[in-house]
């Protein structure tokens, strides 16, 4: 809190006069000034000093690591871990800048002594509990501390336990991991975890297919359902609709590029999935009606689309969904830069896909800057009719 600005607000609500102001701020700056005299910073000697005697003493621990007992190994690391969480509380009223540095520390030591120990005791066969167990320590770390930096660290550590849980799934690990990631969900209000939550949940359905051998190709697009859920569960969020949207980006695009690989063409959907899925997707507009999931039922398509293994009649689809995106955001009035950049992917996609040996690649990106000159020009124009334009 800046006095300056406080003195100067009661000033103009008229509970202060000036007098009374001017000795207020003179009076915290000397108190201010006088702690920071106070304060005791340790010679830089000091400091040299331990940053010299710390790398000794990991120098002779990594050079006998082979001659330390197993116990031992594990007790170095733990009492380390310890020590930093021990230190950020004792700064929490003496220092609090540092308190943050040592929690992280802190949970390095914590990673570092659960690796030592997964390593000493050769449970490497388990290693997917590993970076899951590293993930509740990290919404632990979150939930209890709510700094944005444990955020980043329980967004990489979800990610990496997601994409190294596929070769050892168990149904005790997805338990486990759709708890750590609900209570991640649900505790942590802010919407930047929330929505790495979602993706950590998107995942662990994902995992949940492969575990009881789901033989199809849809499963990802019954991720997207069974995840609407949380919408019925937490429906004054709507954060998660941005996410639906990448998720219908990412899954169009990625269907059109594995139609045009022909894996299709060995096992195509069962048309009664594919049409229950198409119901269920368009479903999910009919019960919410919100603008936004629009975009999102025209998955429906996707299933009948599959069977024409050529990807062509999904390339037309999907080109005509990123057109129509992007004109509805401008007619609403809404933001156009991501349903922008979901249109250049799509022709990209789709030059790679199907004219990538058939067109020169200059000739493409004459024609793309062409498309992209004409768009601007387009909203552009209707800006200027509406009388809102813009740079």
């Amino acid at each position: 809190m800046s006095i300056d600005k406080k003195v100067l607000e009661w000033k103009e609500a008229g509970l202060l006069d000036e007098a009374t102001g001017a000795r207020l701020v003179d009076y915290e700056h000397k108190k201010k000034a006088a702690s920071e005299k106070r304060e005791h910073k340790p010679p830089i000697l000091v400091i040299v000093g331990s940053i010299l005697l710390a790398l000794s003493l990991f120098s002779f621990v990594a050079a006998n690591w082979q001659a330390i007992p197993d116990l031992v190994k594990v007790g170095i690391f733990l009492l380390f871990m310890i020590g930093m969480y021990v230190a950020a509380e004792r700064f929490q009223t003496r220092a609090p800048r540092y308190v943050t540095l040592f929690r992280v520390l802190g949970f390095a030591f914590f990673i570092a002594t659960m690796s030592v120990i997964f390593v000493t005791y050769h449970l490497s066969g388990q290693l997917s509990w590993l970076f899951w167990i590293f993930f509740a320590m990290a919404v632990l770390h979150k939930i209890l501390y709510e700094h944005p930096i444990f955020t980043a660290i329980a967004a990489i550590t979800a990610f990496m336990a997601n994409t190294n849980s596929f070769e050892g799934v168990g149904l005790t690990l997805i338990i486990f991991g759709l708890i750590v990631t609900w209570a991640w969900f649900h505790f942590v209000p802010a919407s930047i975890d929330r929505i790495f939550a979602w993706l950590s949940f998107y995942g662990l359905i994902i995992m949940v297919g492969q575990y009881f051998d789901y033989d199809g190709r849809l499963w990802p697009l019954w991720a997207l359902v069974i995840l609407h859920g949380l919408f019925l569960v937490y429906r004054e969020k709507a954060t998660w609709q941005a996410m639906y949207l990448f998720a219908a980006a990412v899954l169009s695009l990625g269907y059109l590029i594995n139609v045009t690989e022909r894996w299709l063409s060995q096992r195509p959907p069962s048309i009664w999935e594919a049409t229950i899925l198409s119901v269920v997707l368009v479903a999910l507009f009919l019960i919410h009606r919100r603008e936004e999931l629009i975009w999102v039922s025209f998955l429906a398509v996707i299933p009948f689309a599959l069977f024409e293994d050529t990807g062509i009649l999904l390339a037309i689809l999907i080109e005509g969904v990123a057109l129509a995106y992007l004109i509805r955001q401008d007619v609403t009035r809404k933001p156009t830069i991501f349903a922008f950049i979901y249109f250049l992917l799509v022709q990209m996609t789709i030059y790679f896909i199907y004219v990538w040996d058939r067109l020169d690649i200059s000739l493409f990106f004459l024609i793309g800057a062409l498309i992209v000159f004409a768009l601007s020009l387009a909203l552009w124009w209707r800006s200027r009719t509406r009388g809102d334009v813009q740079s």
